[in-house]
C-alpha cells in the first residue's frame, strides 16, 4: 500500500482516539486559533491541520494540562525556585553537625516526574548490575 511522503499509518485513527478521550480540551485549544471541532473535515480544518495543531501545542495548552496534570503545573520558574530552595536548605544543613558528618541530608522538593532520593537508592544487586554494565567489575 502506497503512503504519502512522511505519512504515518494510523494518523486519523490516533487523532480520533484522542478526540474521543479529550475532545473538550482540544476544542478549547482550537478556539484560541479561531477554529472549532465542528469544522473538522472541511477546508477550514482538515485532519492534517488538526494533527499539526495537536502535535505542536504549547506547554500550557488545555490538552497537555489534561494529559499531564502534575507536570503541567511546573513551569521553568517553579523548577528554578525549587532548585534555589534546595540549594539554600543544603547550604544551611552543611553548616550543622549533621552536615559535617554527612548525615540527615535534607530531601529536595518533590518535582513531577522525578523520584525522591529515598526512592532512587538502589540495592546492592542493582549496583552490581550497573557496575557489570559499565565494565567496572572486571
Amino acid at each position: 500500500m502506497a503512503r504519502a511522503l512522511g505519512a504515518e499509518p494510523g494518523g486519523i485513527l490516533s487523532l480520533d482516539a484522542l478526540l474521543e478521550e479529550h475532545s473538550e480540551a482540544i476544542e478549547y485549544d482550537l478556539i484560541a486559533f479561531g477554529l472549532r471541532l465542528r469544522m473538522l473535515g472541511t477546508d477550514a480544518l482538515c485532519w492534517a491541520d488538526l494533527r499539526s495543531i495537536v502535535k505542536h501545542l504549547p506547554l500550557d495548552s488545555a490538552l497537555l494540562r489534561v494529559i499531564h496534570p502534575e507536570a503541567s503545573r511546573w513551569k521553568v520558574a517553579e523548577h528554578l525556585l525549587a532548585d534555589v530552595s534546595d540549594s539554600l536548605r543544603w547550604l544551611a544543613w552543611a553548616r550543622t553537625d549533621d552536615g559535617r558528618r554527612g548525615r540527615n541530608q535534607p530531601e529536595p522538593i518533590a518535582r513531577p516526574g522525578r523520584k525522591s532520593n529515598r526512592e532512587r537508592v538502589g540495592t546492592a544487586t542493582e549496583l552490581d548490575q550497573m557496575n557489570d554494565f559499565l565494565g567496572w567489575n572486571e
